[in-house]
């Protein structure tokens, strides 16, 4: 039996579900916290209780519907990117760029290294062609002047 076979469709899946959880389940979506809209689902007492993958399922149907009022994702420029790192409090030693994947693919992050092991996320950018997030890193880390580590010149490598 496939996932497809036991999973109900998405909108099988919202007629079950409370006013409330799906209240609670679109507040999350139009924050862009998929895994806390999946557990609104997951917790909503449904029998038989859905699998995960219905449940992210739901929520893309959802992301899809209401896209045109989600926060919008945060700016991923050069000159936004280098004030976050300088308003940081402490000396940006490094740019590091690696792959990391979702439930919904890979996303590429950006984080700012310090020299006494700091670490913080300057951006992250889902699903694009890598030249145009490290052209950033690069402009970020030459304002910077700091060096920037992680996947090579062709792209990262993607498991």
């Amino acid at each position: 039996m496939t996932h497809e076979d036991r999973s109900p469709a998405p909108h099988v899946l919202w007629a079950a579900l409370p006013q409330a959880v799906r209240e609670r389940l679109d507040a999350h979506v139009l924050r862009r916290s998929r895994l806390m809209a999946a557990r609104q689902v997951l917790d909503a007492g449904l029998h038989p209780r859905p699998g995960l993958y219905a449940c992210l399922d739901l929520v893309h149907v959802r992301e899809e519907i209401l896209a045109d009022r989600l926060v919008p994702l945060p700016a991923r420029d050069a000159d936004t990117l280098t004030a976050r790192a300088e308003a940081l409090g402490w000396p940006v030693a490094a740019l590091e760029s690696a792959w990391d994947g979702d439930s919904w693919g890979w996303i590429l992050v950006l984080d700012a290294v310090g020299g006494a092991g700091e670490r913080a996320a300057l951006a992250q950018w889902q699903e694009v062609v890598w030249d145009g997030p490290r052209a950033v890193a690069a402009e970020v880390a030459r304002r910077l002047g700091v060096p920037v580590r992680g996947p090579g010149e062709d792209g990262p490598d993607r498991p």
